[in-house]
């Protein structure tokens, strides 16, 4: 069996209620921040897309601690095959700590416009689990 993973949250999946109607087990989690990356809006929806940017300035997420293997899972279906879930260094509790995070797989459908948790939580959350939430959540386990 793989080993429990950490998980870098840098939108919609910072957000509790989502997080919450993904995964099945309760989680740890903190602060964290990253550089030689960006947070981009995707054209068209409410949530973000993470790119790779060197020159970038920090960005801050959450790192969800030893996420088990079936939620990675759920994660993965989730954020369907249009990320790549892949290894980064983040800061978190004043420390490196490897986490997974998405990163897009479809620059040309980004804005090149920053994403705001807070225009996120006051404008968009609703509709967000209201659609791709709802769309993209993974099936039941058995």
């Amino acid at each position: 069996m793989t080993e429990p993973k950490h998980v870098f949250a840098y939108g919609s999946l910072m957000f509790s209620t989502v997080w919450e109607g993904v995964v099945q087990c309760n989680y740890r989690s903190a602060p964290a921040t990253v550089r030689g990356f960006k947070r981009l809006r995707v054209r068209d929806e409410q949530y973000p897309a993470l790119v790779i940017d060197k020159n970038a300035a920090a960005l801050t997420g959450k790192v969800y601690f030893d996420v088990s293997p079936i939620d990675i899972a759920r994660l993965d279906h989730f954020e369907t095959s249009d990320y790549a879930r892949v290894a980064i260094a983040t800061l978190t509790e004043g420390k490196i700590t490897v986490a997974q995070a998405y990163l897009a797989l479809f620059p040309e459908e980004l804005e090149g416009l920053d994403w705001s948790s807070t225009k996120f939580e006051q404008h968009g959350i609703k509709s967000f689990l209201a659609t791709y939430a709802t769309a993209n959540a993974p099936p039941p386990n058995p």
